[in-house]
């Protein structure tokens, strides 16, 4: 139901009228009056209507710029990334010329308190088989434990300091299905599950 608020300044007129007219103390008159002026202030206060407030709470950093060739990336998981180089039935060096320089996304990956404990200015561990270096220095600072994100950044091969992991480097954190990537639905590589 719409309120019309003329109508209520008319009846509050109306009825402060009454008071004064009929009544030789002028307390009640203020009382009313008193409570008209609340009355208007409370509701001035809302957002009229048909404006919203939003309700939602604060998403993980979304970055102003994406590169162009990360909306044609690959999906995959760190695990299936991961034995795709350093499985025994893979070759790293074939491995590292099929997938390194490439572009990948890890969908709906779950920010732990753990990683962020061992995250630096440059870099996040993702699954702790990741090296994940941010594209901005300090983004580690806006993500907290809970977060469930779209991680996309580019394969840099296996790591020379932790035997067993990939480096990533330019990775964004995205609030989860924020951007559809791959953009058309459909990975560039295929990574064996």
């Amino acid at each position: 139901m719409r309120l019309n608020y003329g109508m209520v300044v008319k009846a509050g007129l109306w009825s402060i009228k009454g008071f004064i007219g009929t009544s030789t103390n002028s307390a009640p008159a203020l009382l009313a009056a008193g409570v008209i002026v609340i009355f208007f202030s409370a509701c001035s206060s809302h957002p009229a209507s048909g404006t919203t407030v939003p309700t939602t709470a604060p998403q993980p950093v979304i970055q102003q710029y994406i590169p162009s060739d990360y909306y044609s990336c690959s999906v995959a998981t760190p695990e299936n990334l991961c034995q795709a180089y350093f499985s025994r039935y893979y070759n790293i060096a074939d491995a590292e010329q099929e997938y390194n320089n490439q572009v990948f996304v890890f969908k709906n990956m779950v920010i732990t308190s753990e990683e962020l404990n061992y995250a630096t200015a440059d870099y996040i561990w993702v699954d702790g088989i990741i090296q994940c270096y941010f594209m901005k220095s300090g983004d580690a600072n806006r993500l907290k434990a809970g977060d469930v994100v779209d991680i996309v950044g580019v394969d840099s091969g296996d790591s020379r300091d932790y035997s067993g992991t990939l480096i990533f480097t330019g990775c964004l954190f995205l609030p989860a299905g924020s951007i559809q990537l791959p953009a058309g639905g459909t990975s560039a590589l295929n990574i064996p599950v």
